[in-house]
């Protein structure tokens, strides 16, 4: 045994031994040919029954089909994730800053020789009554987050705006802009989410307050509400800014669409699907009777109403 294997050993090429170090490794061609086996590859399928085969192959278009259907739910629970976040950056950033303007006025006040009690004590009112709301968003925000059907409950949409203009009342006094109110009284009522509707007359607010930065004098916003066709609220928020450029009206409510510097682009975004969720509809326009922009929604009365 050990003489044959030496045999074989001495009709190989001496050159094949030469360590790697020294020198390319070169085999002739004929010699490797003798030596390596071929490999064969078999496939089980091959030796499957044919019934086996047939229901593999009746099974690959609906595996397809299931991993298709969980990346489009996994990409859309990453786009709801992403609004969620932008959306509680953007909805609690406004009673946040009410509650700092407010605290400071209050630390202010009581550093008066004579510190009017009465006034600090609404002013902490203020401050409550924001964190609540700003806790209210984040829950109204995480339950949107979570898919969970919003709180619909029966309200006066004319009690909405007011209190809409009430958590924006320090911050629209001290950029000296009047708000003008022409609601229609005994209006039919909604059913809607409270905090998501005061919400979308606060960003349309503020963004007709920011609409009107620029001018030293003020501004002015008028807020109407009307019934429109039988059952039907219509709402209508107009300023007296510079108005929409008419390049933007037609994506005034798309995905992250701003012409501010600094700006989200997710408020009137935000907006839009609030009143489309409670089966209105939202557009914008630049026919305010003040000369700036206009900003109108529908929204539908209880049933029987």
């Amino acid at each position: 045994m050990l003489a044959l294997v030496s045999s074989e050993l001495a009709d190989l090429d001496r050159r094949a031994l030469i360590p790697l170090d020294r020198g390319p490794h070169r085999p002739q061609a004929g010699r490797a040919a003798k030596c390596l086996q071929p490999i064969t590859l078999r496939s089980n399928d091959r030796d499957a029954p044919a019934d086996d085969k047939f229901e593999g192959l009746r099974q690959r278009p609906l595996l397809y089909e299931r991993s298709r259907k969980a990346q489009a739910e996994l990409a859309y629970a990453a786009s709801r994730l992403e609004m969620s976040a932008m959306s509680i950056a953007h909805e609690v950033n406004q009673p946040l800053c009410a509650i700092v303007t407010n605290a400071e006025t209050c630390l202010r006040r009581l550093d008066q020789a004579t510190p009017d009690l009465e006034r600090i004590r609404e002013l902490a009112r203020r401050v409550i009554a924001d964190a609540r709301r700003a806790s209210e968003i984040v829950v109204r925000v995480s339950d949107m987050a979570k898919g969970k059907a919003p709180r619909y409950v029966p309200l006066s949409f004319n009690a909405i705006i007011e209190e809409a203009i009430a958590c924006l009342g320090h911050e629209l006094q001290s950029r000296e802009i009047t708000v003008a109110l022409d609601l229609t009284p005994d209006l039919p009522p909604i059913e809607g989410d409270r905090i998501q509707l005061q919400q979308v007359v606060v960003n349309l607010l503020v963004n007709a307050a920011q609409a009107m930065a620029a001018s030293a004098a003020g501004g002015r916003i008028l807020i109407r509400t009307v019934p429109s066709s039988p059952g039907t609220v219509h709402c209508s928020i107009e300023d007296d800014g510079p108005g929409i450029e008419p390049a933007h009206l037609p994506h005034i409510f798309g995905h992250c669409f701003t012409t501010k510097e600094g700006g989200m682009g997710i408020g009137l975004q935000i907006s839009k699907s609030i009143v489309e969720a409670h089966g209105g509809r939202i557009e914008a326009d630049n026919n305010s009777a003040l000369g700036g922009a206009r900003f109108s929604f529908t929204l539908p009365g209880m049933a029987g109403d």
